[in-house]
């Protein structure tokens, strides 16, 4: 006779041979439908050897880091690419590692929550989302995780893409942008300002010469210095714009202030940073500013899609990170939800709490290119329900990526 034996996701079938003379006394009758049993159990067996070798060559081949996760988050099997990727041989995980154990640590209680949600509704968790997995000498790779949960069993199989070269290039692009941004900031601060500068103060001695001499054109005069002035303070707030942070560590907090301030004055609400405490001390200019641009996206959401009446803004450490958050009492954000990156969500999801990837891609612009600041410094995004009504916009980043 034949048993089916299974090994993690590949099954194969083995011969179990009976001795003769159990079947002595059969009839021939049975004895032919004995042969045709062996008959059709060879034939099974030759299939199903060329299905686990097929199965097996596509595992290996995968173009991808895959692995194979028990219900306990054992590693059963890997293939060669992950074995690249981690730096470790498969002897030594195969059976011998979970998977929490590959994951680096800000990461890592999202994958074990994952994996247990998985088994409890799959619906509800991501299928794709950001990982970083460790290396040796204390290295992280930034990777894309692929989970998918095998039918009819508990196990997970897993893809892992690597993509710590693209990473490096966006942060590479992001810093020239980041620099021609500063140029051309500085190019309307020191040229044009100045330019705008001097005509303001030609027109205004225009003016009052013709003033004095109770010229026709004088109101006409006046009106020109006045379009001059708009065009002073319009280049301004350009630069502030396009350089909004100091090199000085205090230039970040001050810049943040000035924000709120404007959008009280433009909108008439609320809008303070009320914990002061928090000095970033950090020189990291780029990163500063990816943060500060977070914080104002976040600002402007809460304004015009939240209908918030009043906006915080709260910087303080918890170490070893730096944490930003902006809470509004808006209306909230419904349906923000996370079947996975640029997967349809078939329907409304409630708000995920801290750590959880979020679909973006569907939410507007103003949360994708929020997001993708937060990558490229490295930071740990989140969108959260306040207690009080309305919505948290969380950034936390390590504070070893601002110095």
């Amino acid at each position: 006779m034949n048993l089916l034996v299974c090994r993690g996701v590949f099954c194969r079938w083995k011969s179990l041979k009976i001795a003769d003379k159990v079947f002595c006394d059969t009839s021939k009758t049975q004895g032919r439908q004995m042969d045709l049993t062996a008959q059709a159990g060879k034939t099974a067996e030759i299939v199903t050897d060329q299905t686990y070798i097929r199965y097996k060559t596509i595992f290996e081949n995968t173009g991808t880091a895959t692995i194979l996760i028990e219900d306990d988050m054992t590693i059963s099997m890997v293939n060669t690419e992950l074995e690249r990727i981690s730096g470790i041989t498969k002897d030594d995980i195969q059976g011998k590692m979970t998977f929490p154990e590959l994951v680096a640590e800000p990461d890592r209680e999202r994958v074990m929550e994952n994996h247990r949600k998985r088994r409890q509704s799959s619906g509800s968790v991501p299928r794709n989302y950001p990982c970083r997995i460790l290396v040796p000498n204390n290295g992280v790779r930034e990777c894309i995780l692929t989970v998918a949960l095998i039918q009819g069993t508990r196990q997970s199989v897993a893809s892992i893409t690597d993509i710590s070269r693209q990473k490096q290039l966006e942060r590479k692009i992001a810093k020239v942008s980041e620099e021609e941004r500063q140029q051309m900031g500085q190019v309307l601060h020191d040229d044009l300002g100045s330019h705008l500068a001097g005509v303001e103060a030609m027109s205004s001695l225009l003016a009052s010469r013709l003033e004095k001499k109770n010229h026709k054109d004088a109101a006409l005069a006046k009106e020109i210095q006045g379009l001059v002035n708009q065009a002073i303070q319009k280049t301004r707030a350009m630069v502030r714009g396009l350089v909004p942070v100091c090199l000085e560590a205090t230039g970040f907090m001050a810049a943040v202030q000035q924000m709120c301030r404007d959008v009280e004055k433009a909108f008439g609400i609320f809008c303070q940073i009320t914990d002061k405490t928090c000095k970033p001390g950090l020189s990291n200019t780029a990163a500063l500013t990816h943060i500060y641009y977070i914080i104002r996206e976040s600002v402007h959401n809460a304004v015009r899609h939240g209908k918030a009446a009043r906006i915080e803004v709260v910087c303080f450490e918890d170490l070893p990170d730096l944490v930003v958050e902006v809470r509004d009492n808006g209306i909230g954000m419904p349906g923000i939800g996370m079947p996975g990156i640029g997967m349809p969500d078939p329907g409304s999801c409630p708000v995920h709490k801290d750590g959880n990837s979020l679909d973006l891609a569907r939410q507007g612009m103003g949360l994708t290119i929020m997001q993708h600041r937060a990558d490229l410094i490295g930071a740990r995004l989140a969108v959260l329900e306040n207690g009080s009504g309305g919505t948290i916009i969380r950034c936390r980043i390590e504070k070893k990526y601002l110095s």
